[in-house]
């Protein structure tokens, strides 16, 4: 399941995370990945139903409870969303659990959410890619490009075989009218995998971009 969702296929993902749990449900791990592909898809009210279920099983996790958590914020129910986030963290601090609550407070527009994804670093440790990865797109999500950029170029230095990875990168470069790092980034996905179309295209645009269109992104974003 994580193969397909740290390259963007999130269906797959869901499907793996479906079949992991057909196999055992009493492992917490696949009902945390089928909340966040369905997040990740945008069919909230899914993610509100199984995270609902997986806490049935899993009444006191720190992770489900938290993502119940962002399911509430996706929701528009912020407030609701942030004490729920605060009742998680009192059953411990996972790294799911942390990235949970930054993006609450992202949501919410609070300013300690960069607290909480390096609390969420921290625990996940200093060879863990998926981590900051994860709170990289994140913040693309959210067009926080400086704060993705940061996130992303981490998990490169530890992870150098995604090409899911290395084409935010680029994206994040190109945002900035990082030309040559933006070229180099996205020919480093296309070599991982040759097939990937979004990279194909998003590398033309990288190199067709001339010093006007990089002076206008890197004023505008």
């Amino acid at each position: 399941g994580d193969k397909f969702y740290f390259t963007g296929r999130w269906d797959k993902a869901l499907r793996m995370y479906s079949r992991a749990l057909q196999v055992d449900s009493t492992q917490c791990y696949p009902w945390v990945g089928q909340v966040l592909a369905l997040l990740a898809m945008n069919q909230v009210k899914e993610a509100d139903l199984w995270v609902g279920r997986a806490i049935e099983f899993f009444p006191d996790d720190a992770s489900l409870l938290s993502l119940r958590a962002l399911v509430y914020a996706h929701k528009g129910m912020l407030n609701r969303a942030i004490g729920a986030s605060d009742y998680a963290l009192t059953r411990g601090g996972s790294p799911h659990a942390w990235i949970a609550r930054g993006e609450v407070l992202l949501l919410a527009k609070n300013k300690n959410a960069p607290f909480c994804f390096e609390k969420a670093l921290e625990t996940a440790g200093a060879e863990n890619w998926k981590v900051p990865m994860h709170i990289g797109l994140i913040y693309y999500r959210y067009r926080t490009y400086s704060s993705a950029l940061s996130y992303f170029r981490r998990a490169c230095a530890i992870e150098t075989g995604n090409f899911y990875l290395w084409y935010h990168l680029g994206l994040c470069f190109d945002r900035f009218a990082f030309k040559n790092e933006a070229i180099e980034a996205l020919n480093r996905a296309l070599e991982i995998n040759p097939d990937f179309r979004e990279a194909e295209r998003a590398l033309a645009r990288a190199k067709a971009s001339n010093f006007l269109t990089r002076f206008l992104r890197r004023l505008f974003g």
